[in-house]
């Protein structure tokens, strides 16, 4: 038996081909914007998606609202159908054989109850509806606690067999009737035919066969442990049936294959439900967040397929390994047709290792990232997965301590990450981010970043972006009040040296700008056809200055103007003009704007053609700015990044040390705010720090109890470059900022 075989029904590609599949009978995939898909991108999945505001409905459509932390923001499409009163409704036609519904809704906070399920105009079922998944608090990690403020992560999905097949033409009513949750916002349902479930294969050992009990509580944990072990000492399968089992702790795998009867079928579950390898970190280590024994190494020749792990993770523990798949799973491994839900992350997986394949999963409703390769893993192709909801990065490469390298994420689709991005690239080399998929992320990213951040070994050899599209992505980022980009670059750490090859990608209905480059340079990126179809902002951010090439890039629908820059005249001339480039000559520099949707995106606005204006407030913010030196992972465009947690520190005990902002142009300045983290556990300090031809050297006090600032103030003086100089410093042997801020008054 094949391990997919247990879907019988026809797959379809989420995207164009899908959406072609369900156009004639009125259905939508994804939200997507007729024709914004290039054929073949993104995953092939076994079910059709409709959205609510497009099916029939007496309740209120809410939407459309590009704003995170509201009910519309978060929706796919940015829009979805509230049900506020007993008989109000939503209803699906069916477009294709289904005899299974997933669908994605919010309830408020603190509810749990029912929505009726209609099929055909009969009450088929009550289906249960919970808050419990949702509804975060906070800043990161976030919190379950209303008092915390900052309420986000609205969503969840529940799902249900129908018990027999119903043709297309039925009708699928989800409807609000005596006794029902009120309010109930449904997003969009996913009809699925699922096959029958699979017979045990001949060679294998049943968890059963060592006690595992279905669809109890009690714990299965040992059971499978032994069935592991007895199916490696024997050359045999581990055979899961039908049922849910309940996982007190991760089991620990090696050279062996755990197959189930299908994702729908064989469940696993409980807080600590999750299949690990070798070399899982150590959890947090207490009675509430218990770790399992430390088991070293690399395990290989791995086999998951056909089954699901639905944990009972509610909240973010970062040091807590809450994860459904983790640990070391090299030498050929395999991870296939999983449905990955209500657990920390998806999967993520601490190397070094090398040689994975993880495809044709679905992976929903986590509390951080959905994929993440972390720390020199190596020739893992991630491909044909679905993501959505998750609570960080849809799928990440962290090359933390060593390079990830030479590995792909393809033909993916990543839909609706709360934070962060819809995929990223942190360091590594040689690594390839092809034909996805990526829509509707909400805060702090965009839908593509490639960026040397959070310590990762720097970007090297060749990263190559191909054939993406990205829907609705970038956002106003809730720290620094400005757009992120759906495609943004980052040298935060250092600049970004290694060679990125942009070629033949889609930016559409960018909630903000398309492309944008901050802090350190971008020094060897080449664009070859990207089409910017829709920007609220600006087709180029530029708060660094990128170098490389560009062709064939061609903006329409730009809300404000064709770049945002503030750098000066030859921000933009690195990137050597090669042909094709249109839609994208006008500039503009000054406070940030609120985006304009155009003619090409929702609105009839025409973009403005503006001049170089001086901006106002803080003028250091996110310029260029360079050191004398650094410690690793305390870059010098920490100072200019708008949060004061983050900073610069120069080389230890090497004074004197200097940090450098180039504002673009020449302004008026003459007052600075100097910062370090508003935390009580930097001590007071002083440190010795003189302004380069404006201000001798002096003593600036920075004490936890009044913020950890001082201001320097001088005449005004108009300069295009602005140098502090530290020689000193009482409470380390360092300079240290966590922001330099510039003012004309």
């Amino acid at each position: 038996m094949s391990p997919s075989s247990v879907f019988s029904a026809p797959k379809f590609r989420f995207g164009a081909l899908a959406a072609a599949v369900v156009a004639a009978a009125g259905a939508t995939v994804a939200a997507v914007p007729a024709g914004a898909v290039a054929a073949g991108r993104g995953a092939t999945v076994p079910f059709v998606e409709q959205e609510a505001e497009t099916a029939a409905t007496n309740g209120a459509v809410i939407g459309p609202n590009r704003a995170a932390g509201t009910l519309a923001g978060e929706a796919s499409g940015r829009k979805a159908v509230t049900l506020s009163g007993q008989g109000q409704y939503v209803e699906f036609t069916l477009t294709a054989p289904a005899n299974s519904i997933d669908f994605r809704y919010s309830v408020p906070d603190a509810v749990t109850g029912t929505i009726s399920l209609y099929v055909g105009g009969t009450h088929n079922r009550d289906i249960a509806l919970t808050s419990k998944w949702a509804w975060y608090y906070g800043s990161y990690p976030f919190t379950n606690n209303p008092g915390d403020g900052h309420a986000h992560h609205f969503y969840d999905e529940t799902r249900a067999l129908l018990g027999t097949s119903y043709p297309a033409g039925t009708k699928i009513k989800l409807q609000v009737d005596a006794g029902d949750v009120t309010p109930a916002t449904i997003d969009l349902a996913d009809f699925e035919q699922v096959g029958a479930a699979a017979a045990r294969p001949a060679n294998s050992v049943s968890v059963t066969d060592y006690g595992a009990t279905a669809n109890d509580t009690t714990d299965d944990a040992g059971a499978f442990d032994a069935a592991v072990a007895a199916a490696k000492s024997q050359g045999k399968e581990v055979w899961i049936p039908s049922g849910t089992f309940t996982l007190g702790h991760h089991i620990t795998v090696d050279q062996v294959t755990i197959r189930g009867a299908g994702p729908w079928y064989s469940v696993l579950t409980g807080p600590r439900a999750g299949i690990f390898g070798k070399g899982e970190p150590a959890s947090c280590g207490t009675p509430t967040y218990p770790g399992n024994p430390a088991v070293p190494g690399v395990s290989s020749a791995v086999k998951l397929y056909d089954f699901a792990i639905i944990g009972q993770v509610d909240a973010r523990v970062d040091c807590d390994q809450s994860n459904a798949i983790g640990g070391a799973l090299g030498g050929g491994s395999v991870v296939q047709n999983l449905w990955l839900q209500h657990t920390k992350v998806g999967l993520w997986l601490d190397g070094p290792f090398d040689g994975l394949t993880v495809s044709g999963n679905r992976i929903l409703d986590q509390t951080a990232d959905g994929l993440n390769l972390h720390q020199g893993i190596s020739n893992t192709v991630v491909t044909n997965n679905f993501l959505r909801n998750t609570g960080d990065d849809g799928l990440a490469m962290w090359s933390e301590h060593d390079a990830d390298h030479h590995n792909t994420f393809s033909f993916n689709t990543v839909l609706l990450p709360i934070l962060a991005n819809n995929i990223a690239v942190y360091g590594g080399h040689d690594n390839t981010v092809s034909d996805n998929v990526v829509a509707d992320n909400q805060d702090q990213g965009g839908g593509l970043h490639i960026a040397n951040r959070f310590s990762a070994v720097p970007l090297s050899g060749t990263t190559t972006v191909a054939r993406n599209t990205a829907i609705r992505t970038g956002v106003l980022d809730s720290n620094w009040q400005f757009g992120v980009g759906a495609l943004w670059f980052d040298g935060r750490d250092s600049a970004i040296t290694g060679r990125i090859d942009v070629t033949d990608n889609d930016l559409v209905d960018n909630n903000y700008e398309a492309i944008q480059f901050i802090d350190g340079a971008t020094t060897d990126v080449h664009f070859d056809g990207v089409r910017i179809t829709g920007a609220g902002t600006f087709a180029w951010q530029l708060q660094s200055k990128p170098s490389g090439s560009v062709k064939n890039v061609v903006a329409t629908g730009i809300g404000r103007a064709g770049v945002y820059n503030c750098m000066g005249p030859d921000a933009m001339s690195g990137l050597a003009d090669q042909g094709g480039n249109s839609g994208w000559t006008t500039t503009y520099c000054g406070s940030w704007p609120a985006p304009v949707y155009g003619s090409d995106n929702g609105g009839t606005t025409t973009p403005p053609t503006t001049t170089p204006t001086q901006p106002g407030g803080n003028l250091a913010l996110h310029k260029s700015v360079s050191a004398s030196g650094s410690q690793g992972g305390f870059p010098p465009g920490n100072a200019v990044d708008g949060d004061a947690n983050s900073y610069w520190e120069s080389t230890n005990n090497a004074f004197p040390q200097t940090l450098t902002v180039d504002f673009g142009s020449t302004v008026s300045v003459s007052r600075l705010v100097l910062k370090l983290p508003p935390s009580s556990a930097w001590g007071t300090r002083t440190q010795t720090i003189s302004v380069d031809g404006i201000k001798a050297a002096a003593g600036y006090s920075f004490n936890p109890a009044s913020g950890n600032t001082a201001t320097v103030t001088f005449p005004a003086a108009s300069v295009r470059t602005l140098r502090l100089t530290f020689t000193g410093n009482t409470g380390w042997p360092a300079g240290q900022l966590s922001e330099l801020e510039a003012y004309s008054s």
